[in-house]
Order: C-alpha cells, then sequence, then structure tokens
C-alpha cells in the first residue's frame, strides 16, 4: 500500500494493491503488525531510505520512500509486508512533487516503480507552475486546483483528484494527492518569510483513455472564446506574487513566461511591479466586479523587456478564493 506520510502524525492510505483508496485512515487499513509497519513507515521517513522490519520469525515489512527533491522530505511510502526475502515491486509508478508559489516553479522528485527517468521520458523535473499545469487535463478539477494554488488563508488542505498527464510517448491516467500548506522558507520572491507550497503525491494508474468522440469543449470554454478577440490571451496569476498559474487556451507569444524569474532577471520590468502590486491589492479589496487597464513591461524571447497592454480583474475559485485574471493583447 501506498501512505501519505506528508503529514506524518495524519497518516492516510492513498493505494492498497492497484486499488486507489485516497484519504482512507491508517488504522482502518492497517489492523495487524500495526507497531511494527507504523515503526517502519516512520523510520522511513527519518532515514529517507528503504527499511525492513521483522514482524515474525518468517515475515517482514518493507516501507520504501517517495521522496521530493529539492528538500529531501518524505512525502510517500510504499509499505509491503511479505515472507521473508525479497518485497513484491511496486504496483504503480509514483513521485512526489512541490509547487513553490513564491518562485512559480513546481518540481517533481525521482519516479519510484519506474523503469525509465524523467529524462529518458522526455518530462522534465523542473519547470513553471504554469507550463505544469498546462500538461494536465484537468477537466473538473480545473477550478478546485487553481483555488488550491490560490489559498492563502484559512491552515493546511488537502485536495485529491485524478487526471490525465500529456507526455510525449502518450497520455497517462494519475492520481493526485496535494497537500496546501505554508512553512517558513528562504525566497527571492519574499525573503524569510511564510512560504506557500503544494506537497503531494502522484501516482500513474494507467494509459489515459481515449476521449469520446465528437467530444465537445464545455460552454464556459465556448462562452470565453467567442469573447475573446484576436492576439488577446487570457492568464491566471496569484494576486499576491502576480507569479503564473495558469494560461487559460493558448500561451501569449514572445513574452519569455518560462524563464526563471530571478530578482536579477524577472518577468515583470522591475520598475512596473510597484504598479502592478497597488493595482493587485485594490483589486482584492474591490473584489470582483472591477476592471482595470494597464501597460506593462514583459521580458521577451530576445531577452529585452516590450510593453504590453492588459486589463486585469479579479475571479472567485472555489471556498471563497480568489486569483487574478489577466487578459494580455500581444498586437
Amino acid at each position: 500500500m501506498l501512505v501519505d506520510a506528508i503529514e506524518p502524525r495524519a497518516l492516510s492510505v492513498v493505494m492498497v494493491g492497484g486499488r486507489v483508496r485516497s484519504g482512507v485512515a491508517w488504522r482502518s487499513v492497517v489492523t495487524r503488525n500495526h507497531d511494527q509497519i507504523l515503526g517502519a513507515v516512520l523510520g522511513c521517513c527519518r532515514s529517507k531510505t528503504t527499511v525492513r522490519e521483522e514482524t515474525t520469525a518468517s515475515r517482514a515489512v518493507t516501507a520504501v520512500p517517495v521522496i521530493e527533491p529539492t528538500d529531501g522530505r518524505v512525502h510517500g511510502v510504499w509499505v509491503c509486508t511479505h515472507q521473508g526475502g525479497e518485497p513484491e515491486s511496486v504496483p504503480s509508478p509514483s513521485w512526489a512533487f512541490l509547487w513553490n508559489l513564491a518562485e512559480g516553479f513546481a518540481y517533481r522528485g525521482d519516479p519510484v516503480g519506474m523503469e525509465s527517468s524523467w529524462a529518458e521520458l522526455g518530462v522534465p523535473a523542473r519547470r513553471p507552475i504554469a507550463d505544469s499545469l498546462r500538461m494536465l487535463a484537468m477537466g473538473e478539477h480545473n477550478t478546485t486546483v487553481l483555488a488550491g494554488l490560490a489559498r492563502k488563508t484559512g491552515g493546511n488542505s488537502v485536495d485529491r483528484y485524478t487526471v490525465d498527464e500529456h507526455r510525449p510517448g502518450g497520455d497517462r491516467r494519475v492520481h493526485v494527492v496535494a497537500h496546501s500548506v505554508h512553512e517558513t522558507a528562504r525566497s527571492h520572491a519574499v525573503g524569510d518569510a511564510g512560504v506557500h507550497l503544494v506537497r503531494g503525491l502522484s501516482i500513474d494508474i494507467g494509459v489515459a483513455s481515449e476521449p469520446p468522440r465528437g467530444q465537445v469543449p464545455a460552454l464556459g470554454d465556448r462562452i470565453a472564446e467567442a469573447l475573446t478577440p484576436p492576439r488577446q490571451y487570457r492568464a491566471i496569476s496569484d494576486p499576491e506574487t502576480l507569479n503564473l498559474l495558469y494560461w487559460h487556451g493558448p500561451p501569449a507569444p514572445r513574452i519569455a513566461w518560462m524563464a526563471d524569474n530571478t530578482a536579477e532577471v524577472p518577468i515583470l520590468h522591475p520598475d512596473d511591479m510597484p504598479t502592478a502590486l497597488d493595482t493587485a491589492s485594490a483589486l482584492r479589496v474591490t473584489g470582483p466586479g472591477r476592471t482595470v487597464d494597464l501597460t506593462l513591461r514583459f521580458l521577451t524571447l530576445d531577452g529585452g523587456y516590450e510593453p504590453f497592454d492588459l486589463t486585469a480583474s479579479l475571479i472567485d475559485l472555489d471556498s471563497g478564493h480568489s486569483a487574478l485574471l489577466v487578459v494580455l493583447t500581444v498586437k
């Protein structure tokens, strides 16, 4: 079974065998040899290595960590009880991920139970959050995912959903467990302060099914497309950091939105940042329904800065959270 260990004091079960059972309480699944199995899981989290514990003279439990790459934290643990000798292989490939909202980047750890590496599959292990979300067919979970990214208050929370991930070798069905947390960390965007992170686990559960023939876009997407003139592009951003979260439709050309967005070379011109932050702050006060026209300079693919006309407004997401809708005009 796969254990969600992101919150070690509140372990839950994500998968048993090859079946997703996301969010099931630990105690309802582990009914025998509880202390030995719990000891193996916690020992695995502490050591960040595979742990084996003997439960009887002929049986053992083995715990295999699923590790997040930026700080080496264990996000998940595969647990197997077995006869003496080697345990069975991991039934479903899985990996840890981290989305850093202060930096605007997504990271994925090495896959456990997968024969190929991400590099061999042509999948970047680090990419902008907006690019990472662009690789997911989120369907009805679209708003839930964005609300998790926009969540700022109310303590930690967890979302669970199953989506399709686009890969060079073909689409895969992936189950996701995402914890929205606030931790103290160093970031060029906020310095030594609380940073909003999404820590999670992803489990590959098979080949994505083919979409039904004749499937048509949702009504909301049709309306948005009809109301969008040529050369306009819709982006959803974090209203506090202004980092890009998601492109609704194709990304805007010429803008270097895939760049690292460092303090030395920011995507938004540093002289325009105060105006942009003041505008976002004012929109958070007034709420949805107000639109502001701006001209801001963005980093372009040739390394310079170019002014772009845009409108900014606030949109409501799930559970009272909001994000910034930016409509850019690229002439």
